[in-house]
Order: structure tokens, then sequence, then C-alpha cells
């Protein structure tokens, strides 16, 4: 290949594998270290000086809403509030945020961090259901076959498997308010159930 006359050599002509290599492992290394500097300095800010001014920001916010049924997602990929308006909540990865006016159904998506950490959240990994019980709603948690689980205040909740003959309503989880929950075990994701 030439240039203005004079010959150029391809990059990956001019260095060994091994230094390829070396190169790959080094730009890695600086990925994945300034994902969790990144991560820690997120975390020190809040203990800095994030829980006052959250709370206050959070008490306003809370003290505004109607009453009703909400999630409170509390983790850096799921921060958000969601008013259970819906017969059921599909929570992943990829599920729709909109699936349409008037339909029974939306979605809350997990933003996810894959290019540069293991993912705990499935692409559907679980969803709410409201059940009518004369004029009041019950809530239950089903795992959708999530690739980590989820958990209920700290306990596993079984996933359906139909081959077993486990299906959804015999995995299901009531929820009261003042529950948390989780997609995964770490709970990064960690969503608290209230009523308002």
């Amino acid at each position: 290949m030439t240039a203005g006359g004079r010959e150029v050599r391809p990059y990956y002509a001019t260095i060994g594998h091994a230094t390829v290599a070396a190169v790959r492992d080094d730009l890695y290394s600086a990925i994945c270290r300034e994902a969790l500097e990144s991560r820690q300095r997120d975390v020190m800010s809040f203990v800095d000086n994030g829980m006052s001014g959250l709370s206050g920001r959070l008490e306003k916010t809370l003290l505004k809403l109607p009453g009703g049924h909400y999630i409170l997602g509390l983790g850096p990929y799921n921060a958000g509030l969601v008013r259970l308006d819906f017969d059921e909540l599909l929570l992943g990865r990829e599920v729709p945020e909109f699936i349409g006016v008037g339909m029974p159904v939306s979605g809350f998506r997990v933003s996810s961090p894959d290019a540069f950490l293991n993912t705990e959240v499935s692409r559907l990994h679980a969803k709410l259901i409201r059940h009518w019980t004369g004029s009041q709603p019950k809530y239950y948690l089903v795992d959708m076959r999530s690739t980590c689980g989820t958990y209920v205040n700290g306990d596993p909740i079984p996933a359906p498997d139909d081959l077993s003959g486990t299906f959804d309503e015999d995995c299901a989880r009531s929820l009261v308010s003042g529950d948390f929950f989780s997609l995964g075990p770490s709970a990064v994701n960690l969503f608290l159930f209230f009523q308002k």
C-alpha cells in the first residue's frame, strides 16, 4: 500500500502477535478499571453528599404521588418510579417500555452494562401481575425462567418449569407494601414495592 509515493505497512504487520495480545489486554484492563472506578466514584458521591439530598428529593416526590401501588427502582441500572396501573408489568433488559394505549401490559427496561460487566438481568426476567379480589388489587411477582433468578426480601422465588408441571401461577410470589425484590442475587437491580 502506498501513500504520497512511499510504502505504508498496515499497523498489524508492524507488530508481533504477542504485542497485539498485550495491547488488547491493556485496553481490556483499562476499560474494566475505568468502569469499576466510575461505579466507585458514583457510590462515593452518594455516600458523601447524596443521602441527605436524595432523601429530601425522594420525600418530596413521594408526597406528591396519588394513591396507588408503585415500584421504585433503587439500583444504578433500574432507577425509576412506576405506578402499577397495568394488569401485567414486564421487567428485563429487552422488554418493550410502551406496548400501546389502553393495553393491560407495560414494561420496565433495566439498562444493561453488557459491554463492561456481567449482567444478572435476563432479556425478559420477571413480571408483576395484578389480580383483583373484590375492589382491591393483589400483586404477584413471577420469575420468567431468568438465568440468575428473582429474589423477594433476599429469598429466591421458584421459576416456572413447564416440563415438571409448575406454571406461572404455582410460582407467583405475592407482594405486600414494603417488600424489596431483586433481579439477580447481588441486589444491584433492587426494587421497592409499595402502596401510597
